[in-house]
């Protein structure tokens, strides 16, 4: 019987000192929550496709079948950071207000042909500019979708740009990433910086979240040099801020703007967003909506906080 008491007792210190262990954890976590983001969007990534890098060089074998769970998972560290963090730290009400950003549609139709539209418009303009200054013709009968995913001879490539959007909205890096980026990271970074200084900030670490990908082969990252790579994803950086700010922080906007750019890769034979051509064309277009809406706000309405 005095036994029995014995392990009761100790299975009592036991779950308290882990009681006690998890709520100091939780309390460095909302002290710092910016900072235990990256670290754990960071950890997840480049744990999995660590691992997927590491075997696709022969250094570390594993069995086919995990390669693909392994890549999903990576891919979305983002997102699974923020969920932990914003249900350890914030409970119901601060998860209901996070996910709440990723249904913000009523936003203004203009908004809508901004990020669905804007990154072909722009890339068709470079492409014909290039062309007409005796650079590579393009045809757009051929996109390099055709390739990138092995599409069967035969099927219209086109005809597919609807199908290939949505899948690659919801099990893409859009859906993976932005929820993180701008729905959990942005919001917060704002409340410290300007629109600007937060989206720079936002732009390296983004960046430099990519690095595993760039050992994998068949990525885009795999074929990009990392300077170029680095120029158009902060750029980008503060193109999401720009339409984040300007569509009540609508995550949902934020991942149609960014699928329609890793769309715009894969039907635009010439890859114009991923060299130097594509860079400049998106160094522009931040440089111009750093000029026009400032770069406190990057938006003609305060910004979201």
């Amino acid at each position: 019987m005095e036994t029995k008491q014995r392990r009761i007792v100790s299975m009592q210190a036991i779950l308290k000192a882990d009681n006690k262990e998890r709520k100091h954890r939780f309390r460095i976590w909302k002290s710092h929550p910016l900072v235990t983001y990256f670290v754990l969007a960071y950890a997840i990534t480049w744990l999995f496709l660590g691992l997927v890098a590491l075997h696709s060089h022969g250094l570390i074998p594993l069995p086919s079948s995990l390669i693909s769970p392994l890549t999903f998972v990576g891919s979305i560290g983002p997102l699974l950071a923020a969920l932990l963090l914003t249900a350890t730290t914030t409970g119901k009400g601060g998860m209901r207000a996070f996910l709440r950003q990723w249904f913000i549609w009523r936003v203004s139709p203009r908004w809508y042909l901004v990020v669905l539209f804007a990154p072909a418009m722009v890339t068709l303009i470079v492409m014909a500019c290039k062309s007409l200054l005796g650079g590579a013709s393009f045809d757009l009968a051929h996109p390099s979708v055709v390739e990138e995913l092995s599409l069967p001879s035969g099927i219209n490539p086109w005809f597919l740009i609807i199908p290939v959007f949505l899948v690659g909205s919801l099990l893409g890096g859009p859906f993976g990433e932005e929820p993180g980026w701008r729905g959990y990271a942005l919001p917060k970074l704002q409340e410290r910086y300007s629109a600007l200084g937060s989206s720079l900030i936002l732009g390296v670490l983004w960046t430099v979240w990519h690095l595993p990908f760039f050992f994998i082969p068949g990525t885009s990252q795999s074929t990009t040099p990392f300077f170029i790579f680095a120029l158009g994803t902060i750029a980008n950086s503060i193109l999401m801020t720009w339409v984040y700010n300007h569509t009540r922080g609508s995550v949902l906007l934020a991942i149609l703007f960014h699928n329609a750019l890793n769309i715009t890769d894969l039907y635009f034979p010439l890859s114009l967003w991923l060299n130097w051509q594509g860079v400049v064309a998106q160094c522009l277009l931040a440089l111009v909506v750093v000029i026009t809406t400032g770069p406190k706000h990057l938006s003609r309405r305060p910004k979201n906080t």
